[in-house]
């Protein structure tokens, strides 16, 4: 999955060109500042995204990655953007992005089990 700092020099110009309007409505939307704002976590702020920038939202994500959206990594990789942006200082304060985002509690995977032999 492609990621915002993988993107340097011309393609990088171009990226922040295409993204910068989708971004901005988004991020401009109270609801969605206000969400971010509290301080919930980013489940919750990619859920108000959604719910009102379904569009800008694909399109942010297609931009940066064209690997077709499904129902599973379209969460996946809007909580990934939501935290390569709140941990990003410039970035953070360019849109106005809480300074503090409240961590997801526990891990954001899924527990994996160890299916490795063990020698006796």
């Amino acid at each position: 999955m492609k990621k915002l700092s993988d993107y340097t020099g011309d393609d990088a110009i171009e990226l922040w060109a295409d993204l910068l309007e989708p971004l901005s409505t988004i991020l401009t939307d109270e609801n969605v500042r206000n969400v971010i704002q509290s301080g919930d976590s980013r489940l919750n702020i990619a859920k108000t995204i959604l719910k009102s920038h379904k569009k800008e939202a694909v399109t942010i994500l297609l931009r940066i990655d064209p690997e077709p959206i499904n129902g599973l990594n379209i969460i996946l990789r809007l909580i990934a953007l939501l935290a390569d942006i709140g941990e990003n200082e410039e970035i953070k304060s360019f849109f106005g992005y809480a300074a503090q985002v409240k961590k997801d509690d526990g891990s954001s995977g899924f527990v994996m089990e160890n299916t490795e032999g063990v020698d006796s």
